[in-house]
């Protein structure tokens, strides 16, 4: 991934499943905070972009489990925008374990839409601006 955004935080025991391993649903939300932090980073806060009346809405996620993370492990999440089109991007996602290891590699793919209107619009220039 090109400049990607790097956040790191430990893994909680309310993540785990009784194998004592992040239960898979969670890494969901683990590229969700990230995401997050991504745009903050880049100046876009996700409050502002409503009040715009814009929203993103997921269209396609792919999640790669590759190796388990675990009870109090430090974990970083790196995203990237790794493609920009009209109304969508896809970001890119990598989350490494303590001893570097790649545990998840995902891809979301996200539409930009007006709030309340379900159908693709056009990323409005401040934002696709940020996210070059």
């Amino acid at each position: 991934m090109a400049h990607p955004f790097k956040t790191s935080w430990r893994v909680r025991f309310d993540e785990i499943d009784m194998q004592g391993v992040v239960h898979h649903p969670q890494i969901v939300t683990y590229l969700e905070i990230a995401r997050l932090e991504y745009w903050r980073s880049l100046g876009i806060s996700y409050n502002n972009l409503r009040n715009d009346g814009y929203e993103f809405i997921v269209h396609d996620l792919h999640v790669e489990y590759l190796k388990p993370l675990l009870f109090d492990e430090i974990i970083d999440v790196t995203v990237a925008t790794k493609k920009l089109a009209r109304a969508s991007f896809v970001l890119g996602y990598e989350i490494r374990k303590e001893n570097g290891e790649m545990a998840v590699a995902a891809e979301i793919e996200l539409v930009c839409a007006r709030i309340n209107i379900p159908y693709p619009t056009a990323l409005p220039a401040k934002y696709r601006q940020k996210m070059l």
